[in-house]
């Protein structure tokens, strides 16, 4: 059920049966030169159509900007900030909680996203609601199968953009990964981590000083294909919606009992 589709009248009668909604949130920023400004949008917003067809809840639109600061060097990014995003999905969270949602899935599709999204989840789970994050990357990648691997702008959400739609794929860009070494003896093995001596030191830098392509991943953009991305969105968006109606039946916290 669209939020955005449907009436007053039916959110509310949604709401008298029902206390869980799905929110989506993404970006709009660079992902290399051959994936679109809004990859991170769009594949929850992909994996939101698969899950509505498979259970009955209450889908916000794909907010579409995110936080995103060390990307603005490129062209077309646009970055709300942690605070301002977090300002933002609560005040969402809130009109939701007032129309009686008590449970919040939120399905990610950008990793800066993740400090204000959990930041909210805590301020809603002081007035009693219960909330999960779900990124689906790193669930891809992590859990339901390593061999999907991961990165920024790689051949993981590359094959996810071929199957949402292929069109938005520039195959004329896919060029070599290229990560600008830190200094002579610290290399840099993805958008913000470095390596000295076998060990990994985190180095927050913007993005365009380490790779003038913009993308990382340790899976090559060119072995992406239309069938992996549908095989590994329709296996994440399963497993999405198993979860969700597992956490129908979670239970609300006790937060608001307290008064501190």
């Amino acid at each position: 059920m669209k939020l955005q589709e449907a009436t007053w009248l039916q959110v509310k009668a949604y709401f008298e049966e029902n206390d869980t909604v799905v929110i989506g949130t993404g970006s709009v920023e660079n992902h290399g030169k051959h994936l679109p400004l809004g990859t991170d949008a769009l594949i929850p917003q992909k994996l939101i159509s698969l899950i509505e067809g498979k259970t009955h809840v209450l889908c916000t639109p794909v907010m579409p900007f995110g936080s995103c600061d060390y990307f603005t060097q490129f062209p077309g990014t646009i970055s709300l900030g942690d605070e301002v995003l977090r300002q933002v999905l609560l005040k969402i969270a809130q009109g939701l909680y007032t129309a009686g949602a008590r449970k919040f899935v939120y399905v990610n599709g950008h990793g800066g996203n993740c400090a204000a999204i959990e930041s909210v989840c805590y301020a809603m789970s002081k007035q009693g609601a219960v909330s999960a994050v779900v990124n689906w990357w790193s669930m891809a990648a992590g859990e339901l199968n390593p061999q999907w691997a991961g990165g920024h702008g790689g051949g993981e959400e590359t094959a996810a953009i071929m199957y949402v739609n292929p069109d938005l794929v520039d195959k004329n860009q896919m060029h070599p990964k290229n990560l600008a070494r830190v200094s002579e003896n610290i290399e840099s093995v993805s958008l913000k981590l470095g390596r000295f001596k076998g060990i990994n030191v985190t180095i927050p830098r913007d993005v365009g000083d380490v790779s003038s392509n913009g993308w990382y991943g340790s899976d090559d953009i060119k072995d992406a294909t239309p069938e992996w991305g549908e095989e590994m969105l329709t296996t994440v968006a399963n497993y999405i919606t198993e979860f969700i109606e597992e956490f129908k039946t979670a239970k609300l916290g006790r937060s608001s009992e307290y008064h501190l």
